[in-house]
């Protein structure tokens, strides 16, 4: 069932959907919607509307279909959806919803990048070009995450925490707030220097407080296991280390929780500095995922009858 899931989620976009697309989205223009557009979400018409929530389908689907939905295929699952709820399924809930079947049959999202990119923009409500590497902006990334764990919470692998730092770093910010702290190890990018032999090096997973010179990582049969000589610990080298960030981030943290706490926040308070810079594009990405978060109270509420009878 793992497989499928993805295989599902990918052949679908390089049908038609994606064929339609001839240049990839370079940047993601987030408008944000008056609140009161997700109210107008009704039981006859949730799978036709384009901004139905990915949660409220998933919570949908689930309640009619249990677990045997995660594993029909795509033309098995909208044909049903459309006799069971007799409504069509818009396009790009079509995306969503084999990106919710991906997210709940198999651990990749929170494994690999390439798909863990695809599926953040899916969530969003984007189609995701195949073909191409779509790095999202901040807000996609603070939404497509904060969506992803409503459905279901897992821990970041490495190699997802240095996707979503190289985000952070593309846009010059250097803070994580959650639900994206994770990655903020990889964001402040911790180096070390070793007293003995002068080397600077990076302090990152997989480092293991031994100077990689003095400690003899790569002098072993086996140098690509990277552990230190077992020779050179006993003789205590290697372990005569300062540490040092290359990208500190309390300055931007501490603007950023400033600014995020007015409630009638300005651009006249946002100074023209480097911290108050990052901080403002911390709080719309912040925004944005808390105004997706309204969306699921919203369309619950106005779904909370039909809900409860099904």
């Amino acid at each position: 069932m793992l497989n499928i899931a993805e295989e599902n989620f990918y052949e679908h976009l390089v049908g038609k959907i994606a064929e339609e697309i001839t240049h990839p989205p370079q940047e993601a223009e987030i408008v944000v919607k008056e609140p009161e557009n997700s109210s107008k979400i009704s039981p006859k018409g949730i799978f036709s509307n384009p901004d139905a929530h990915p949660y409220v389908l998933d919570l949908i689907l689930l309640k009619h279909f249990n677990l045997d939905w995660l594993s029909w295929l795509p033309e098995t699952l909208f044909k049903e959806i459309e006799t069971t709820f007799k409504s069509s399924v818009a396009e790009v809930n079509k995306i969503k919803i084999l990106a919710i079947q991906t997210l709940h049959v198999t651990d990749m999202f929170w494994e690999q990048w390439e798909l863990f990119e695809k599926v953040l923009w899916a969530l969003n409500g984007h189609v995701p070009i195949i073909t191409s590497i779509q790095p999202p902006d901040l807000p996609l990334l603070y939404a497509g995450v904060s969506i992803a764990d409503s459905i279901r919470k897992e821990t970041y692998s490495d190699e997802i925490s240095r996707y979503c730092a190289a985000v952070f770093l593309n846009e010059n910010v250097f803070y994580a707030p959650p639900p994206l702290e994770f990655c903020q190890a990889f964001i402040t990018q911790p180096f070390y220097i070793c007293k003995d032999c002068d080397k600077k090096g990076s302090a990152l997973p997989p480092f293991d407080g031994v100077c990689t010179s003095c400690g003899g990582h790569f002098t072993d049969e086996t140098p690509l296991n990277f552990k230190p000589d077992q020779e050179a610990l006993k003789r205590n080298r290697g372990k005569n280390l300062t540490y040092g960030n290359t990208y500190d981030p309390d300055a931007t943290k501490q603007r950023f929780e400033e600014l995020n706490k007015m409630d009638n926040l300005t651009a006249s308070f946002i100074k023209e500095t480097v911290e108050d810079i990052q901080a403002a594009k911390l709080i719309t990405a912040v925004d944005f995922k808390t105004y997706k978060e309204k969306q699921i109270a919203e369309q619950l509420a106005a779904l909370r009858g039909w809900l409860e009878t099904v």
